[in-house]
């Protein structure tokens, strides 16, 4: 039962975990790598365990001098977060241990409990009173309670629907309450039908009010500059668009009138060029730019509206007005519907080109392997994040073959640069696709905001970056994001993952550069083999495909066999190595800045898996390309 409500937590996202009487049998495990335990005294029967999900960024720190009577029977856990108040949970088990003996739950220091101030009290209090079911027929071990609720006001969030769905309940037995005090308001609903193993429903609720403002984050995730833009906007809009956009114009201008960068520029220089633009766009975009505070509940459909009608949900459970509760959950259901209609099909009339397949992702169901326990090769199970970061880094990242980081002489020259211009730069920029901003959050759609009024910084930086063969370090770390294959056997294993690195946008931009200038140069010096098909212009795999079957057709015309050998090479570009492929780029004439440009690129590299949500440590890598 534990490990069933565990992964209805992981897919629910949710923070904290609270269990009441759980199953302790033989063949339970009740492990969970995504999740850390306070399971009460050792060697003692506990009532209540409870889960917090490693990447849920709070902290949860168990009080217990207000339970030292209670016998593992009521957890009282103090919950912070930063930017948020201190709020206090109770997980209460209310029975009797034997016949005749007194409810252990009731024993605890419950006026230090609630000296908190802000506490939600839940849990299962096998009690029956009107007092929060109305169809209650009889009242029962509700006295406790009751006064508990009257003496400190108490909000009770439950719902008219019965929480417990075993023998005898017939849907109406309420016995498992969420109680709060004023000034806290939570979001609370009843997850039905979900099979946990238990005779008692799910419950399922979340803070709205008090602390931070919509619940989010107080990290910036990036920025939203569509207050920059007039497009279909109207007049008085417009007006307003334009102003803020050439206020934030001024202040990038205002921030870059000092930096310079020319032909002559050296490494130093190109280093500090490039902290200084990243930090001026930075600071350009907090002075100017609507911040994005994205967690990992944030849903693109919700709108002002729905948070007006969850509050107005909220208020009428609080006062026990059910018919009231019913037609304002009627009314919160409709609009969550016409509001997912309409974003989804504001999404495919926008899609352009490639856009359109995103569809796909969306309609498909996803993987969620948080917290998944990993092995290599048939050894032990590695559960602790740094153990499974280590090996994740070593599969995926392996050791230079060269210890002691031998390298080959560089050579001085090339010409490559002189092809970097503000046409070429603009064109591959305007090409670009979106993708997730790394460290800097700035997103390709901001980046070309910025080219727009400072592309001679940009073009200039590019060609000293190629020109002296140097790519600055302050992009060289990457945020590697671990993302589980699909339809694989087993997912304990590394190899059922792939890590996808997530470089600044302005590296990047770089980069493409430089990976242009190399194909461009491979097209016109015919240095690709006729039979590629891959980073060849006017060919693609599929071409390849039409090739073998035209030449399979003709073997049968024919009357033969034909066969087919398909090889990969495995993990080819993570083990890449930077001595060989700079003989094989000399071997194909490739102009020497570029090829120290590529050597640059893939020397003192780091990388940042991001593992169930939470950045871990930088680690080096010296081999593969990210």
């Amino acid at each position: 039962m534990v490990e069933t409500l565990l992964e209805i937590a992981v897919q629910m996202e949710v923070d904290i975990v609270l269990i009441q009487e759980p199953t302790t049998g033989k063949g339970s495990t009740a492990r969970h790598d995504g999740f850390r335990w306070i399971k009460g005294e050792q060697q003692t029967q506990a009532k209540c365990w409870t889960a917090i999900n490693k990447a849920a960024g709070c902290k949860v720190t168990e009080i217990r001098g207000p339970t030292d009577e209670c016998v593992n029977c009521i957890q009282v856990l103090e919950v912070t977060r930063e930017g948020r108040e201190k709020v206090v949970l109770v997980n209460v088990y209310d029975q009797r241990p034997q016949v005749g003996q007194k409810r252990l739950a009731q024993q605890a220091d419950w006026e230090a409990i609630m000296a908190g101030g802000r506490v939600v009290i839940a849990g299962d209090m096998n009690a029956h009173s009107q007092k929060w079911n109305p169809r209650a027929t009889k009242r029962r071990n509700a006295t406790f309670w009751e006064d508990l609720i009257e003496k400190h006001e108490l909000v009770i969030w439950n719902s008219e629907e019965g929480t417990r769905a075993g023998p005898g309940a017939n849907g109406t037995s309420i016995i498992d309450l969420t109680l709060s005090t004023p000034a806290i308001t939570l979001n609370w609903s009843l997850l039905e039908g979900e099979a946990s193993g238990s005779d008692h429903e799910v419950i399922l609720w979340e803070i709205i009010e008090g602390g931070e403002k919509g619940g989010q984050s107080r990290v910036v995730t990036g920025w939203d500059i569509a207050g920059w833009s007039n497009k279909g906007k109207a007049e008085e809009d417009r007006k307003e668009a334009e102003k803020k956009a050439e206020q934030a114009r001024t202040t990038f201008a205002q921030l870059t009138r000092h930096i310079l960068i020319n032909d002559e520029s050296t490494e130093g220089e190109i280093e500090e060029v490039a902290i200084a633009l990243r930090s001026a766009m930075t600071e350009t975009l907090e002075r100017h730019a609507k911040q994005r505070r994205w967690c990992t509940r944030s849903k693109r459909w919700w709108t002002d509206e729905l948070r007006d009608l969850r509050k107005i949900l909220a208020r009428v459970r609080r006062k026990r007005d059910w018919e009231a509760a019913r037609e304002a959950k009627r009314n919160q259901r409709r609009e969550i519907r016409r509001a997912k209609k309409k974003c989804w099909n504001t999404f495919l009339q926008k899609a352009k080109g490639k856009e359109v397949w995103a569809a796909v992702r969306y309609t498909t169901t996803r993987l969620d392997k948080t917290g998944q326990a990993l092995r290599v090769e048939g050894g032990p199970l590695l559960e602790g994040s740094e153990a499974r970061e280590k090996a994740l880094i070593k599969a995926h990242f392996p050791a230079s073959p060269r210890p002691g980081g031998e390298n080959e002489e560089e050579k001085d020259g090339g010409e490559g640069y002189k092809q970097v211009d503000e046409a070429l730069v603009g064109e591959l920029l305007r090409k670009a696709s979106t993708t997730a901003p790394e460290e800097d959050r700035i997103s390709v759609d901001i980046l070309k905001v910025f080219w727009e009024w400072e592309r001679h910084l940009f073009v200039e930086l590019t060609r000293a970056c190629i020109r002296v063969g140097y790519h600055p370090a302050v992009w060289k770390t990457a945020k590697g994001v671990v993302i589980p294959k699909a339809n694989k056997p087993d997912y304990s294993q590394v190899r059922a993952y792939r890590v996808i690195s997530l470089l600044d946008v302005i590296g990047k931009l770089v980069e493409r550069t430089a990976a242009y200038l190399i194909a461009d140069h491979l097209e016109r010096s015919k240095g690709l083999h006729e039979g590629q098909y891959g980073c060849h212009k006017r060919r693609a795999t599929v071409d390849a495909v039409a090739i073998l079957m035209n030449r399979t057709e003709q073997a049968w015309e024919k009357k033969n066999m034909a066969g087919t050998l398909l090889m990969d090479v495995q993990a080819a570009f993570n083990n890449t190595d930077s001595q060989l492929l700079r003989r094989s780029m000399e071997a194909l004439g490739i102009q020497q800045d570029l090829i120290r440009w590529t050597g640059s690129f893939m020397r003192n590299r780091k990388v940042r898996l991001v593992l169930d949500g939470t950045e871990g440590e930088a680690y080096e890598v010296d081999t593969g390309i990210p």
